[in-house]
């Protein structure tokens, strides 16, 4: 296996932190870094923070090579991937300055990668021009049980009857993780409608709640945040009600649990069967790690890069902005106009 030099932009939770707080004995892999390493095909060349104590400390736990003083060194040097771990708003400035510079094959970027798409716009041509990957860290991509349920729809898409859903944390942070996993599995929406929001005070935005209209049915998207709290707990979950039965995403994607229709105690009655549940683990745990092997895997070549890509962030951020302007409109029902989709 080809060894990858990795650069790392931000030291929090999301580039190392999360592993490093987990739970003793907690199985798992839940930051980049921690992938990384997990993984084995890469090498940790290089890293920069701005709080230089916080950049040498991430260095010493986890053997980084070099702790860099400036984002300019970063770009002066050649690495195979670039993680970017920076706070929200800046992940589209520095993903454009990393695609100007050319000194990466791919980016990997935390979500949300900008806040317009005229900014994804910039990035889509920079990229192109540069031929460089840009890859989004969307993990729910990555893991298969959420590939099984996709599959399994696309499959039997007049099963789908209704899908409703809970996350937290701001439509542009954790919402627009929502979003792309609904498309992902449910395919593109034709409209949609907000009816109400709740200001998230940890992540300093609103957390809107709203319909998404498909063919033959609909998806809710609520949110457990409240403005009596700064941050109540972590809430995302998906229950998709087919005519055979309940399956329900839960424990932030943890754990599939499945639900049978059976007749009931008289004739002619068929429910949904609580009794008869089943819950199995996804591989969500590892979803990190999957993710950066299909990191090495489209940039060593070996496959062409089509998942997380600029484009599909771009359809995430046109259903953004339809929930803001419904919202603002007086909840109005608005279309999603199939021509500006990108491929």
């Amino acid at each position: 296996m080809n060894s990858l030099s990795v650069a790392i932009i931000g030291t929090g939770n999301i580039a190392g932190g999360y592993d490093e707080k987990k739970l003793t004995g907690e199985e798992g892999v839940y930051s980049h870094v921690g992938s990384y390493q997990s993984h084995g095909g890469f090498r940790l060349n290089a890293v920069y923070d701005p709080d230089r104590q916080r950049a040498a400390a991430f260095c010493e736990r986890w053997k980084v090579a070099e702790n860099v003083e400036s984002l300019l060194e970063i770009q002066r040097m050649q690495h195979d991937v670039i993680s970017v771990c920076t706070p929200d708003g800046t992940h589209a400035g520095i993903v454009r300055e990393l695609l100007q510079a050319g000194c990466c094959k791919t980016i990997f970027v935390e979500k949300p990668l900008a806040a317009t798409t005229d900014e994804v716009e910039e990035i889509i041509q920079l990229a192109q021009e540069r031929g460089i990957n840009v890859v989004i860290n969307f993990q729910r991509r990555n893991e298969a049980t959420h590939r099984e349920l996709s599959e399994l729809i696309a499959a039997r898409p007049d099963d789908l009857l209704s899908v409703s859903s809970h996350y937290m944390k701001g439509l542009r942070h954790m919402g627009i993780t929502m979003i792309d996993t609904l498309i992902m599995l449910c395919g593109r929406p034709l409209s949609v409608q907000t009816y109400n929001r709740a200001f998230n005070r940890e992540a300093d935005e609103y957390s809107y709640e709203f319909i998404l209209y498909f063919t033959g049915f609909t998806a809710s998207v609520k949110t457990v945040d409240s403005e009596r709290f700064d941050y109540n707990y972590h809430l995302f979950e998906i229950d998709l009600l087919l005519a055979d039965g309940r399956k329900t995403l839960v424990d932030i994607s943890q754990a599939l649990r499945e639900v049978p229709v059976t007749p009931y105690a008289y004739s002619g009655v068929k429910v949904i069967n609580e009794r008869q549940a089943v819950i199995r683990d996804t591989g969500y745990k590892f979803s990190m790690q999957d993710a950066v092997a299909y990191l090495h895997e489209v940039t060593s070549g070996q496959k062409p890069h089509a998942t997380n890509t600029p484009q599909s962030f771009y359809n995430d951020l046109l259903i953004v902005e339809k929930v803001i302007e419904s919202y603002e409109r007086g909840s109005v029902k608005l279309d999603l106009e199939p021509q500006s989709w990108k491929k």
